[in-house]
């Protein structure tokens, strides 16, 4: 099996994790990295020693003139997702990026149809569409043992303020919002896909506590069919990070719980059905997108978070932002099948 060789375009603190997972699989090799940081490709090479010789670039248009290639990830400011997996697509490589795909739907969008026109894979980091707990609720979702789904209730909340304090994840051209942007994302995209219907309008509050991107927001999702969605997203929370879903059907719930005295731990799922309660132990899935992705990149297995799930989020993002300046209720189309 030939390595897919892989350049690592930002080399920030969750590209050395990505990193780490892709040095630990057979048949990967990291060939290039990219940053405009000296420091922050030192502590790259300083988290990886296996990267010391590898060679680096101040910019992407000197990578690809310089390194044969056939994937990259893309792990940079939000704002530069769309140009820098463009110019991938392409040279057709294989992308994964970090979330978000892209900071609007058009831009979101026009990342999938060059994906598509180039027959590349392009897989957006939403880690929990593989992980155990996540995969055991949809999978019981899909199964019809809640019966049918009336409401899915989603709680977030992170020290995200105090962490982001002076980084560029508070400075709106390079981040393109706040905590609902950021680690939000992937809440935004969790709701979206245990609730599995398109959306059909939104109702949104934000509070930005003074700065121009925003902290806290509490949003009230209507789905087709009826359904009801809640996300709220705290970024101001007084501790590290909690995490809490409810799905409520006709026939079962579903909770899903973090404590917040340790945030990374996996959570523990419940699930009440026929009057009874069960904690399952055995849960499927994984927790890193990098197998995955590789997978799919070898003809493998289905993409994971392929780009039309960066498209689903920045449809919702941009409604819930359009929903909180305008003050009104904003009702969306559903895409046409």
């Amino acid at each position: 099996m030939q390595p897919v060789r892989i350049a690592m375009i930002g080399c920030g603190g969750a590209s050395s994790f990505h990193a780490r997972t892709l040095l630990s699989l057979e048949g990967t090799q990291i060939v290039a990295l990219v940053d405009t940081s000296p420091a922050s490709l030192e502590r790259m090479r300083q988290s990886n020693p296996q990267l010391v010789d590898v060679p680096d670039f101040a910019t992407t248009e000197e990578l690809y003139n310089a390194v044969e290639l056939d994937a990259v990830q893309i792990i940079t400011p939000h704002s530069l997702h769309h140009p820098q997996v463009s110019e991938a697509i392409g040279h057709g490589v294989h992308v994964l990026c970090e979330k978000p795909l892209a900071i609007s739907t058009e831009d979101a969008r026009d990342i999938a149809t060059k994906a598509e026109a180039a027959g590349v894979i392009v897989t957006v980091s939403y880690q929990r569409r593989l992980d155990p707990a996540y995969t055991f609720m949809r999978q019981a979702i899909e199964a019809g043992e809640l019966g049918e789904i009336q409401t899915v209730a989603i709680l977030n909340g992170q020290a995200w303020r105090k962490g982001t304090e002076g980084s560029w994840r508070q400075e709106p051209a390079l981040s393109g919002g706040g905590m609902l942007m950021d680690s939000g994302s992937h809440h935004a995209e969790s709701l979206l896909s245990l609730a599995g219907r398109p959306v059909v309008s939104v109702s949104a509050l934000v509070d930005n506590i003074g700065l121009p991107i925003d902290i806290n927001s509490t949003t009230t999702v209507g789905f087709e069919g009826g359904v009801q969605g809640q996300l709220t997203v705290i970024g101001d929370l007084p501790t590290t990070w909690i995490e809490n879903v409810t799905v409520s059907g006709t026939k079962g719930i579903l909770r899903y719980e973090t404590e917040p005295q340790h945030p990374w731990r996996t959570g523990r799922v419940m699930q009440y059905k026929d009057g009874g309660i069960t904690q399952p132990l055995e849960l499927p899935g994984v927790r890193s997108m990098d197998p995955a992705w590789l997978a799919a990149i070898r003809g493998e297995s289905p993409n994971p978070s392929p780009p039309e799930v960066g498209v689903r989020v920045a449809e919702l993002t941009e409604a819930i932002y359009q929903s909180a300046r305008e003050g009104r209720t904003v009702h969306l189309q559903p895409a046409a099948a």
